[in-house]
């Protein structure tokens, strides 16, 4: 069974959005482990601990980055991921590699330059996202 770790803001919206791609993940048989399942980060202990703990645990990843968080450039405002996404991701694709840590975003936030090039899943267009969701899923098999 395929373990797949799925993180996102606190907010209504992200919440949804982690909801609905934890029933495609349920849909193909692997198991999900949501950021915000009771034990996932247990109390007294330290988030980059948790994380590191998940990361050897899960064999795949999903971030969802969407505008939560507003950052002022020059006189202009614009809309990122929250920060900790962003680390995060970083995180997991260094732990499990390019291939098994993904993004779905959600909307036109802002991403770092480095991350420009990464093939994301846009959640604006549900359902060639769903499609493109099932078809990474079915790919995945357990680490060794």
């Amino acid at each position: 069974m395929v373990k797949i770790f799925l993180g996102s803001a606190d907010n209504p919206s992200a919440l949804d959005d982690l909801r609905k791609i934890a029933v495609l993940i349920e849909h193909v048989g692997h198991f999900v482990i949501p950021w915000n399942s009771p034990g996932v980060f247990p109390l007294g202990k330290h988030m980059s601990d948790s994380l590191d703990n998940i990361c050897k645990q899960v064999d795949a990843a999903i971030l969802i980055f969407g505008e939560e968080h507003q950052v002022l450039f020059g006189n202009e405002f614009s809309l990122h991921p929250k920060p900790n996404l962003l680390y995060e991701y970083g995180l997991f694709k260094g732990h499990l590699g390019l291939e098994r840590t993904i993004i779905c975003r959600r909307g036109s936030s802002s991403i770092p330059s480095d991350l420009a090039g990464v093939i994301y899943c846009n959640l604006d267009k549900e359902f060639k996202a769903e499609r493109e969701l099932l078809a990474w899923l079915r790919l995945l098999s357990p680490k060794n």
